[in-house]
C-alpha cells in the first residue's frame, strides 16, 4: 500500500481527485436555493388533524414559503404576498392547473 501512494501517478492523481473536491464542495456552497424548505410530511397533517388550522397557521408564521412532503407528491404552501402575485398574477400561465369535470 505505501509503495502504491508514493509513485507520481498515484499521487497526481490525489491531488487532481482533492482540487475536483473541494471545487464541488464550493461552488455548492455559494448557490442559491432552488426548494422551499421541508416543514413536514402528510404524517404531520395526520398527527396534527385535530388542531389542523393552527398548525399550518403556526407553519405559516413560521415560514412564508414551504413544502409538506408526501410519498408520490409535495405540496407548496405560500404566505408571502410577492409570490402570491406572482402566481395569480404575473406567471399565471407557467403554473398547472386541475379541471374537474
Amino acid at each position: 500500500l505505501i509503495s502504491w501512494i508514493s509513485t507520481p501517478l498515484a499521487l497526481a492523481a490525489s491531488i487532481i481527485a482533492l482540487f475536483f473536491a473541494v471545487k464541488f464542495l464550493l461552488a455548492n456552497k455559494h448557490q442559491k436555493k432552488k426548494h422551499a424548505p421541508i416543514a413536514g410530511t402528510m404524517l404531520n397533517h395526520l398527527l396534527h388533524f385535530n388542531r389542523l388550522h393552527d398548525y399550518m397557521t403556526h407553519l405559516a408564521a413560521r415560514y412564508t414559503t414551504y413544502r409538506i412532503l408526501a410519498p408520490t407528491w409535495n405540496e407548496i404552501y405560500t404566505s408571502d404576498p410577492a409570490n402570491v402575485e406572482y402566481i395569480l398574477k404575473s406567471n399565471f400561465d407557467n403554473y398547472g392547473k386541475v379541471i374537474k369535470d
